[in-house]
């Protein structure tokens, strides 16, 4: 039976009428043709992949399954396949193995000149290079940098010694044990701190003595001079102390009261991952001051100037975590909204991808009204604005009096342009991967290949090519790793469409939107906890709607057809709109963390249907993490999908945001 058989005979049992088939299996044929197309024009674009394709997907296979492959293994492969997935895993792979081997010099320069040092011995490898190349002041330079960089082997520790340790400062020594304790590297610092220059070491010795718990560590750090009470790093060590003592109430005081640091931290991430935990602990035991008091005081950890936006990740998100708990706490516990906006802008100016952004800035602007200042209000929603494709940016807009716009078309792409990017190697791979039926390394290169895109006339062909080879969510990704790198990408490619049976047309939105959060519409996607397909159902829930629409439970067909797990889920979905009075929020929060928990929710934190609820701030204060962001992109997927909607939709022309919402956010 064909799928097309198949797809007719369960509209069936659903009680459509033979013309509702008819007039859906045309539909279904209108949506394919321009995947059909771009099927046809990457074919005729270049050969699917190389010969030698095959040979370098088994060799980055074995490479991605251990760390203790020579470094020529790890080099050799780096060095000629860019941007491969796991890349910064292989990269400090091999430079743990330079460090342990007879690499020459020759071999590490050419490495480590196309992949500068992750790891302290990969900068004293490139040190030992350089100098062996005659290159006298970049080595020294770069034997700087390794042994202010923090941990390595104690065999290198010794090793770059011997042949630098002449040229090493008293403030190269400071710096390192500043780095070494900041990361909590106590015995890597007990080595060091016979280097350590004579006015700071008793500083280093007290840190010292609170990080190992030693008998006399209070009294070490109390005796220390004004100035070294002071130290950051000293602050953040006494802190871990109180709590690692039972002593959290006077942890949270110790950063909430602190005056301001003489000098940057040397390890911010350490700092910040601290205040955090204290913040939240002050917050379950409703200490907002204790709560804003430890957040507002992140502007001296850094040294002036600094681009928070520009750190590792986990830094960024501890010190967005922690201004937006000290902006909640100011605006809604202390009523000091002024000081909400400016925690809010932190947040914002922190963040890197535009859905941070535009949640930080949408916040600054009800902080700022409420305030009393619409001025600078209406400044911050316009930079929430320019993310038209995400909730905060969505109800920027909305409050700024305009309205989402569907994603525009790509324009005709050039069969030169088609031909370059198919020959792509990562192109390839994803192809040659599909061909053989290994779909979850494949998305690992697509994902890759998403990050590589470096424009929108990039992002286009990539989603082309994703509806050649069956890949729908290339497109998504694109548009995610350019979110990633801080750009926007609104376009039609983006916002993949599959058919919706007729009988839950009305719901057509919501279940694309759903899909885009599900599964990126990677039709085999299968979960860690074992959710599958299109809609990633679990197999109980799948067995369960299958019995109520009448048709038989298949586990198989979850993932291998796109239609019948489309067909399951849009009746969960209409399920769960009868469950909740179709309320967008709560069914898209009971989708995610099920029904049991959103009715603990409603009895913890109110009813967002209730008159005059603030249904955002109702979203921001669910306890899940995962729900909340849940929540936020189902909505706005389901706006964008709306707008795009080819029955028009059942939401009015304005303010869609507002009306999947249920009701006027306030403020």
């Amino acid at each position: 039976m064909s799928s097309v058989q198949k797809r007719a005979g369960l509209l069936l049992l659903l009680g459509v009428s033979a013309a509702a088939v008819m007039a859906q299996t045309v539909e279904t044929g209108a949506r394919q043709s321009s995947t059909t197309q771009a099927y046809q024009a990457y074919q005729s674009a270049t050969p699917s992949y190389s010969s030698g394709i095959a040979a370098d997907i088994e060799r980055w296979s074995a490479l991605r399954q251990t760390d203790s492959l020579p470094f020529s293994s790890y080099s050799s492969f780096l060095l000629s396949h860019r941007g491969w997935p796991g890349e910064a895993a292989m990269r400090r792979a091999a430079e743990q193995r330079s460090a342990t081997e007879a690499v020459s010099p020759s071999e590490a320069l050419r490495f480590f000149t196309v992949f500068p040092p992750l790891t302290a011995a990969g900068h004293a490898q490139m040190a030992f290079a350089l100098q062996a190349g005659g290159r006298a002041d970049e080595a020294r330079a770069a034997a700087r940098r390794a042994w202010t960089s923090g941990v390595m082997p104690v065999e290198l520790e010794q090793r770059l010694l011997g042949a630098f340790g002449s040229s090493f400062t008293a403030s190269d020594h400071d710096q390192r044990m500043d780095v070494l304790l900041g990361n909590g590297d106590s015995q890597s610092a007990a080595r060091a701190l016979a280097w350590a220059s004579p006015v700071r070491r008793p500083l280093f010795q007290a840190r010292l003595a609170l990080q190992t718990r030693a008998p006399d560590a209070a009294s070490q750090a109390a005796a220390l001079d004004s100035a070294s009470r002071r130290d950051g790093g000293l602050l953040l060590d006494q802190a871990v102390w109180l709590r690692a003592t039972n002593q959290p109430a006077a942890a949270r005081s110790l950063l909430a009261s602190r005056a301001r640091l003489d000098r940057p931290l040397a390890s911010p991430a350490r700092y910040l991952d601290t205040a955090l935990t204290l913040a939240r602990g002050a917050a379950n035991d409703n200490q907002w001051t204790q709560v804003y008091g430890i957040a507002s005081k992140v502007d001296d950890i850094y040294p002036a100037g600094t681009d928070v936006s520009d750190q590792p990740y986990g830094e960024r998100d501890d010190y967005t975590s922690l201004t937006w708990l000290g902006g909640m706490a100011a605006m809604f516990h202390l009523g000091r909204p002024a000081d909400a906006a400016r925690l809010f802008e932190l947040y914002a100016r922190a963040a890197r991808s535009p859905q941070t952004r535009a949640k930080g800035f949408y916040w600054a602007a009800r902080a700022a009204n409420a305030a009393g200042n619409p001025t600078q209000a209406s400044a911050w929603l316009e930079q929430a604005a320019a993310s038209p494709d995400q909730f905060y940016g969505q109800l920027a807009l909305e409050r700024l009096g305009r309205q989402v716009t569907p994603p525009p078309v790509p324009l005709p792409v050039d069969p030169a342009d088609r031909a370059a990017f198919a020959a792509r190697p990562l192109a390839q791979a994803v192809r040659y991967l599909g061909s053989v039926g290994r779909r979850s390394d494949q998305t690992l290169f697509v994902r890759a290949l998403a990050e590589q895109l470096q424009d929108d006339r990039e992002r286009a062909l990539a989603g082309e090519f994703g509806r050649s080879i069956g890949r729908l969510d290339v497109g998504v990704w694109a548009a995610r790793e350019a979110r990633t790198g801080g750009e926007t990408f609104y376009a039609r490619s983006a916002f993949p469409e599959v058919t919706i049976p007729p009988a839950y047309a009305r719901h057509w939105a919501l279940a694309h939107g759903i899909i885009r959060q599900e599964s990126s519409f990677e039709r085999t996607a299968v979960s860690n906890a074992g959710a599958r397909g299109l809609m990633q159902l679990m197999p109980g829930t799948a067995r369960q709607t299958a019995g109520r629409v009448g048709v038989p439970y298949e586990l198989g067909r979850l993932t291998e057809d796109p239609g019948y797990n489309v067909l399951l889920g849009s009746h969960y979905v209409s399920q769960l709109m009868d469950e909740w009075g179709g309320n967008a929020v709560l069914v898209a929060a009971a989708y995610n963390a099920g029904s049991g928990n959103v009715r603990r929710w409603l009895a913890a934190n109110g009813d967002p249907r209730s008159p005059g609820a603030d249904v955002v701030r109702w979203i921001e204060e669910i306890p899940f993490s995962e729900t909340r962001n849940y929540v936020q992109r189902v909505l706005e997927n389901t706006v964008v999908y709306d707008v795009m909607n080819p029955n028009r939709g059942s939401a009015p022309v304005r303010n869609r945001l507002t009306y999947y919402l249920g009701q006027s956010p306030r403020g």
